[in-house]
């Protein structure tokens, strides 16, 4: 099953001190050839920086999910990430591995109190023209605690560019695909996107 989807979403991110940063998204994705809202949420965190390369984090993220009869489910997810970014030259390097457990419909389902667990490793590649970056990143999506055997079942390879416009906002361009690799009728999104990022 192939569709089509837009994303858009507005970050803002503080920081502390030099190790510090506290982070604040809202996002909107929209599916069905960009005609629905599919999926909302808001996501908040805080990252710390362990060593001069070693970032850590903790999130937790609501979010809507459209249902069929046009009603909405709500999840409730927690992850934390351990990030690697180095650089030489001009060039970048971020591996990111993820750890995130989410409840779906926690009051209204049997299965409410049963998270659905993942490990997320992603590999990015950036260049650095000044304002500009493009980059190139894959992300892999492994389920862990599937009663039908853990494996990898989504992947979302992706090709973008970061822009500063200024000191305090920039904007993240980009295009993905966000592929299933299991089930009946796997999904094979196709998702262009835009991000504004707001540094206070």
């Amino acid at each position: 099953m192939n569709d089509a989807g837009l994303w858009t979403s507005l970050g803002v991110e503080k920081k502390l001190s030099s190790r510090w940063k506290v982070l604040l998204s809202e996002e909107f994705r929209f599916n069905e050839n960009i005609s629905e809202l599919g999926t909302v949420f808001i996501d908040a965190g805080i990252e710390y920086k362990l060593l001069k390369k070693f970032f850590v984090s903790g999130n937790y993220r609501f979010i809507g999910v459209k249902m069929i009869d046009n009603s909405y489910s709500f999840r409730h997810r927690y992850y934390l990430d351990l990030s690697y970014k180095y650089k030489s030259g001009n060039w970048g390097i971020n591996l990111r591995e993820r750890f995130e457990s989410q409840y779906k419909d926690v009051m209204s389902s049997e299965t409410g109190l049963v998270p659905r667990n993942y490990l997320r490793s992603k590999l990015s590649l950036k260049y650095d023209f000044g304002k500009s970056k493009p980059y190139l990143s894959c992300e892999l999506f492994y389920r862990m605690n599937n009663s039908l055997g853990n494996e990898i079942d989504k992947i979302r390879p992706a090709i973008g560019i970061d822009y500063e416009l200024n000191k305090y906002f920039g904007v993240d361009l980009f295009y993905l695909l966000n592929k299933e690799l299991t089930g009946k009728n796997p999904l094979t999104e196709y998702v262009a996107g835009i991000g504004i990022n707001w540094k206070l």
